[in-house]
């Protein structure tokens, strides 16, 4: 007796058990039949992205090259990494993964080459940049600062303002592009006779913050934390509360901006294509609407480099 009464125990949720499933079973029929049939559904593939680790003064232009490369219709996402171009090829060396680098001096650009990212052959100066002083507006009324004075003042005059003390100057740091520019500029100013050693001494006493990019200088001086900072020519288009002044051509750096694929590139021909796109009339004009020249390259525009051939090649010869 007792028996039996165990036995109708276990049956009764066994029982209950096999409805359950039975209802999860004709739920899940019905589930599918709302989703449609598996071969209705769209592609499992991704649209490919393209990585691009950009030098910091690339920000605005290249975001503005990606929105005119996507209207030309060209595939594909492009994604960037801005910042300093020697945090971009330290990460480079660590193994981040990318697609392109694109730097603003050739020596991070070796770097890169060195660490075994990039192939030598594969790189091509796309763009360059000149230095400018760029000033803060003067505040409410101040009378005498840099920002007036730069505005009635020959280039070399204003150069002189700012190594007189009490001035508050930033610049790049020395593994910077900016900065290494900077001082090649000091260097250069240090030999002028009328300029000459007391300028740079003086210049280099007012410096009150050294950046690890240029867009650190532009962003101290809108906020009014410096008088002054050297930048690009480019960083200070479309600016409207800042100022610039002029460094004299002899004085001046021509700053090479190259550019190259990344040798294990998962995107290799999306990436390719993008740099040629630099390279056509749409996209040289482009950097030249944002104040890059590109008279500096090496080819002609519409005469891009066969990139995506190089790195074939190297991969061929591995």
């Amino acid at each position: 007796m007792q028996r039996d009464t165990l036995a109708q125990s276990w049956r009764l949720p066994r029982a209950c058990m096999l409805k359950a499933a039975a209802f999860l079973l004709l739920g899940n029929l019905l589930l599918t039949g709302c989703r449609g049939p598996i071969a209705d559904e769209a592609p499992t593939s991704e649209t490919a992205v393209v990585t691009i680790f950009a030098a910091a003064s690339l920000t605005d232009v290249f975001q503005q090259a990606s929105l005119a490369f996507g209207r030309s219709g060209h595939t594909g996402n492009v994604v960037f990494n801005f910042a300093g171009s020697q945090q971009l090829a330290g990460q480079l060396r660590e193994g981040a993964r990318a697609d392109i680098f694109a730097s603003a001096n050739e020596r991070q650009m070796e770097a890169a080459i060195d660490a075994g990212r990039i192939e030598k052959t594969s790189v091509k100066t796309f763009a360059c940049n000149r230095l400018m002083i760029g000033y803060g507006q003067p505040a409410a009324g101040t009378v005498g600062t840099l920002s007036a004075i730069a505005d009635a003042s020959p280039a070399i005059e204003s150069l002189l303002k700012l190594a007189q003390p009490g001035h508050k100057i930033i610049v790049g740091a020395e593994a910077v592009p900016i900065g290494l520019y900077t001082r090649q500029f000091l260097a250069k100013a240090e030999q002028d006779e009328r300029l000459g050693p007391a300028f740079r001494a003086g210049f280099e006493a007012n410096i009150v913050s050294e950046e690890q990019n240029v867009r650190g200088i532009l962003s101290k001086l809108q906020l009014g934390e410096a008088d002054a900072g050297v930048v690009y020519a480019s960083d200070l288009v479309g600016v409207t509360n800042l100022q610039g002044v002029e460094i004299p051509a002899h004085l001046n750096v021509s700053a090479a901006y190259p550019i190259a694929l990344v040798r294990d590139s998962t995107q290799p021909e999306q990436a390719a294509t993008f740099v040629t796109f630099l390279f056509s009339e749409e996209g040289s004009a482009v950097l030249e609407s944002h104040g890059f020249s590109t008279e500096c390259r090496a080819r002609g525009i519409g005469d891009a480099p066969d990139i995506l051939s190089a790195e074939a090649s190297d991969h061929a010869n591995e």
